[in-house]
């Protein structure tokens, strides 16, 4: 057990969450399939399905960055797998790599008649369940229970069961089977974020992951995407509810900015003091260092300088928490996100 308890972490994002402060920060991280398997040198598939393999490399991450708020945290995910699986789409496993997908048959009139995948009975999901149930008595004495739930968004679920390039083409041609689409890609979303809540004695938090969002228009946004964003974190309410979207695209973020979320994680490419502007006062900004130029291919002394220059937007830009315009990358040296670590404090 490390001696930097990760529960005293989690209790210090929540202050931090509660209190919206400008004067200070702390290094909050998403990580997950395409970092963590290559960071501990194993096997993508065994981290997927080797429940202690699994366990032992959130705890190697935890003990290598003392004091990090992990996002979502000790998660079970299968990559961008689990959500369209419910539909039973055929999964690509690689062993140094998250899968890959292939599209749904029939594309969208198919997928507008099938049956709504129920979590707790189809594809990968009710594996997760199981998983974060059979895990429960040993994160627990690793200090590392489970608080926020997972989801990708209802866009990014449609352009995997679809392709991303057939999918923004059938929001054109084919405006409300695609609508259709994103009612069942929501519900679903809804439910699987309340199946994993039902895991977790004490859950804080859920993070809704849809880049596709970034990808549309303004008049495009209001219509298909932030009306189904709002209506998930709306069912959360009381819950720190974070949002990831890294496409560069700040002409949707004031749509974002009423979508009654807490925290936004957004691309480095958006200039942060634009991004505050756009969002209002109160969004926790969760950013906002270049994932590869900076952490993949920067040395620890560029993370060092480049997180020093980010310090000092603390105050004007706050509430704002230290992490990459993203999650960490595949390929991340450990010691740059040390070097992030060092120079942002431990918490």
């Amino acid at each position: 057990m490390t001696q930097h308890r990760y529960s005293e972490t989690v209790a210090r994002f929540e202050d931090f969450v509660r209190e919206r402060p400008r004067d200070r920060t702390l290094v909050s991280l998403i990580i997950d399939s395409p970092w963590m398997p290559g960071y501990a040198g194993i096997n993508t598939v065994d981290f997927f399905f080797d429940p202690e393999v699994w366990l032992d490399t959130y705890v190697k991450a935890r003990d290598d960055l003392p004091g990090v708020m992990f996002i979502p945290g000790a998660w079970v995910e299968h990559g961008m797998a689990a959500e369209p699986s419910g539909w039973g789409v055929t999964i690509q496993w690689h062993p140094d790599s998250p899968p890959s997908l292939k599209p749904y048959p029939g594309g969208l009139d198919a997928l507008v008649d099938a049956p709504l995948p129920d979590p707790e009975t189809d594809g990968l999901m009710p594996v997760i369940l199981r998983q974060y149930e059979r895990m429960k008595p040993a994160l627990e004495a690793e200090d590392l229970s489970p608080r926020m739930a997972a989801a990708r968004g209802p866009l990014a679920v449609a352009s995997h069961l679809m392709g991303v390039t057939e999918f923004l083409m059938a929001l054109k041609l084919e405006p409300e089977k695609c609508s259709a689409l994103l009612d069942r890609t929501t519900a679903l979303c809804i439910r699987w974020l309340e199946c994993q809540l039902e895991r977790m004695d004490d859950p804080i938090g859920v993070l809704v992951l849809d880049d596709l969002v970034g990808m549309l228009g303004p008049a495009d946004a209001d219509e298909f995407a932030l009306p189904r964003l709002a209506e998930i974190f709306s069912r959360f309410e009381g819950k720190i509810r974070i949002f990831h979207n890294d496409t560069p695209n700040e002409k949707v973020f004031a749509g974002i900015a009423g979508l009654g979320i807490d925290i936004f994680n957004f691309s480095h490419v958006v200039d942060l003091d634009e991004a505050r502007r756009l969002l209002g006062p109160d969004i926790i900004l969760l950013g906002n260092l270049p994932p590869v130029d900076l952490l993949v291919r920067g040395t620890p002394d560029d993370v060092r300088k480049a997180a020093g220059e980010l310090m000092g937007k603390v105050g004007r830009c706050g509430p704002l928490l230290v992490s990459p315009g993203g999650g960490v990358s595949p390929g991340t040296p450990i010691e740059n996100l040390k070097a992030l670590v060092e120079v942002v404090g431990a918490g």
